[in-house]
């Protein structure tokens, strides 16, 4: 199967799944609904991470990264999101390049040919990926990193 896999979201876990699929010689295309990589990080710049950049940097963004140059921040710091999207997600997004789109969110995500009616074969045909923008890509498979951000659960909801 040639088709991408469709990552949502470039945050921190979408960009990292892009990085894990180029290791493993896939295609991924990263679909982030704002206008960069980080927008939601970047909302709640201010606030300091109480985790360790150790801690934040992914084992396989990192080889990416430093493959372009990338230094690492020192590890026993503890970024704020501004420090956070500015010194790893932003570098991260670029070196991945055109595999990132912004402005593109995701609306749906179906079996290609299949719907409520047309179910048989279901197992055998990709996934359809569909934009708000009208368009539509064939896929392998889709990861959703799109977080919590914007339309958090409710304290124990599950």
């Amino acid at each position: 199967m040639d088709e991408p896999v469709v990552v949502v979201g470039a945050g921190p876990v979408g960009l990292a799944a892009a990085a894990h699929l180029l290791e493993r010689g896939m295609t991924p295309v990263v679909l982030e609904a704002g206008p960069r990589a980080g927008a939601a990080v970047a909302r709640w710049r201010h606030v300091r991470l109480f985790s360790r950049w150790s801690e934040l940097a992914d084992p396989a963004a990192r080889r990416l990264l430093e493959r372009t140059g990338w230094r690492a921040p020192d590890p026993d710091a503890h970024p704020t999101g501004e420090e956070w999207v500015a010194r790893y997600l932003a570098p991260l997004a670029d070196a991945l390049g055109d595999h990132v789109r912004v402005n593109a969110r995701v609306v749906g995500v179906a079996r290609r040919g299949r719907d409520r009616v047309v179910d048989a074969g279901r197992d055998s045909e990709p996934l359809t990926v569909h934009g708000e923008d009208g368009g539509r890509i064939t896929v392998r498979a889709v990861v959703d990193g799109a977080g919590t951000w914007g339309g958090p659960n409710p304290l124990g909801g599950d």
